[in-house]
């Protein structure tokens, strides 16, 4: 069993099912549970005996200590300042069981791409307005670009994980236009767990 913090609509649930069939259930963790019940209505109603839901405030969790086989994020760092993603990390290496792994994924900033103008662009001026013409009442995507470019990207995170004693690894995905944070929490005696991801 593991978590999802800041679940969403759960767009990682089927990618991360599919290739570890072995899970048996995913907890959605999320501030809002209608966002969940929909989401699940529309767009997980086949795989909704593997995925239960807690409504919780990530950066006041009380989720228990050591219950998570996995932690999984996708898309929510960058909206966090440095203060909450200590905050994150601290909750990640509590609820981790020893040997138990985590990935983050982000959009960023991929500073030094020799495309990064378009792709900001494409941030900053094509999603918000796709969003307004086509997705009436929707806010996902107006501050996309500005939340990544003030990011930059997960290495910070990677840093705050290491703090609190997580073995975590820095990499990018896509020339730098996403950036993970992952790894595993320490088994006392083993050898380093580095390149251990989900």
């Amino acid at each position: 069993m593991g978590y999802d913090l800041m679940a969403g609509t759960g767009e990682v649930w089927p990618h991360l099912l599919e290739a570890n069939p072995h899970i048996s259930q995913i907890t959605a963790v999320d501030l809002s549970a209608g966002m969940h019940q929909l989401a699940m209505k529309r767009l997980h109603a086949m795989r909704a005996h593997r995925i239960d839901f807690i409504e919780d405030d990530v950066l006041a969790s009380n989720l228990p200590a050591a219950s998570a086989d996995f932690v999984v994020s996708t898309f929510g760092l960058k909206t966090f300042n440095a203060e909450q993603q200590r905050k994150l990390a601290q909750l990640t290496a509590r609820v981790l069981k020893p040997g138990g792994r985590f990935a983050f994924i982000e959009a960023s900033d991929p500073r030094g791409w020799w495309l990064r103008g378009l792709y900001l662009f494409h941030l900053k001026v094509v999603l918000p307005l796709v969003e307004r013409l086509l997705l009436r009442g929707a806010n996902d995507f107006a501050m996309i670009g500005t939340y990544s470019t003030n990011f930059g990207d997960a290495r910070v995170f990677v840093d705050m994980l290491r703090a609190q004693g997580l073995n975590a690894e820095f990499r990018k995905a896509f020339f730098g236009c996403a950036t993970i944070a992952c790894g595993a929490k320490p088994v006392l005696g083993s050898a380093d767990m580095n390149d251990a991801a989900i």
